[in-house]
């Protein structure tokens, strides 16, 4: 851990500790926090694809949720759109949605979250369903950590980074993703499979069954029982980097095939990474035009009533955080003083 991130994390955990943070809550009953959870693994079947920890362990998720039911009252994605359309929100409400579809949001998030009675959302890259697809970040990820190459030689990135220890892995893979995410979608996955022959990785690996995705009858069953689904595209390019053709492209035909799938309609979206720049007024149009009636973001922040509904924010469920750290960002502190 870095200095400013060791000091980041330190100012969190006491803001929390001093009780700014249920102050803070207490003073803003309206602000409703939208969590960004990516999926739910245990430790082992997480470790070669969680440098930036997006997967958390079914403990971790779970004892964060028990401490979050004790300060606030989940609500269903449909219930808060309902009420910042007309002009209120559930307070002390918080939502929590899972990105992209991973099977694992059926095999282990389903069976707790539907035992704890907490209402979740999916929301989904369909060109992914019922195939052995993995996302290229996944795929990087998964080449980075598993290869015992010694150095990733510089092409990619303009140095050398040596691969010798986890904590050279994780930069190595942390670098590279911002690198990737720059390139139309086709160049980025094809250079992760020149990455993959390069350090002598198997791209096809049994591995990579842990990121598979959803199939179309495990969607269909969680939609059945109450499970809320939303559009993540087709294929889940950066939609800013893409023609208009292939932005509506990607969000109707998404829409379509969810509908398919869950016999429901898919009222919300959520724009891949979904960072400032990631999306942009033409993207956020054709979003509205496919027939959403909302699009989340991953920009950090709390949501009311006066907010543009198709620039939702969400807080992301980051497994390295401590229970204080979350519980000071997810007050809306941060989001005040600007950090």
């Amino acid at each position: 851990m870095g200095d400013k991130r060791r000091a980041k994390t330190g100012f969190l955990e006491l803001a929390s500790g001093f009780g700014l943070a249920r102050i803070w809550r207490t003073l803003n009953p309206s602000a409703v926090p939208v969590l960004a959870l990516h999926g739910v693994l245990p430790d082992d079947e997480a470790r070669l694809f969680n440098a930036t920890g997006k997967f958390m362990s079914p403990a971790q998720i779970r004892r964060l949720l028990e401490k979050l039911s004790g300060s606030y009252v989940f609500v269903s994605m449909e219930t808060l759109i309902e009420g910042l359309g007309a002009g209120r929100s559930p307070r002390k409400g918080v939502v929590l949605t899972v990105d992209d579809g991973y099977a694992n949001a059926y095999t282990h998030a389903f069976p707790l979250l539907k035992k704890m009675g907490i209402p979740f959302s999916v929301f989904v890259t369909t060109g992914f369903v019922d195939t052995d697809r993995v996302l290229w970040n996944d795929l990087l990820e998964f080449a980075v950590f598993s290869s015992k190459e010694k150095v990733l030689p510089a092409g990619l990135l303009d140095i050398d980074m040596p691969l010798g220890t986890e904590i050279q892995k994780r930069r190595a893979a942390v670098s590279l993703k911002p690198r990737l995410k720059r390139l139309p979608l086709e160049d980025a996955a094809e250079q992760v499979r020149l990455l993959c022959e390069k350090l002598q990785v198997d791209a096809r690996s049994p591995e990579l069954e842990k990121v598979r995705f959803l199939t179309s009858g495990q969607i269909s069953q969680m939609a059945q029982q109450g499970v809320e689904f939303g559009g993540h595209t087709v294929s889940h390019p950066i939609l800013s980097q893409e023609t208009c053709g292939r932005v509506r492209t990607e969000v109707v035909d998404c829409k379509h095939q969810l509908e398919s799938m869950t016999g429901r309609p898919a009222r919300c979206f959520a724009y891949p990474s979904g960072l400032r720049g990631d999306f942009n007024k033409m993207v956020k149009q054709e979003v509205r035009d496919a027939g959403y009636v909302a699009a989340f973001t991953g920009i950090p922040g709390l949501n009311r009533p006066d907010d543009d509904l198709f620039e939702m924010k969400r807080l992301p469920v980051d497994s390295r955080w401590s229970y204080a750290e979350f519980d000071t960002r997810i007050s809306g502190i941060l989001e005040t003083m600007g950090r």
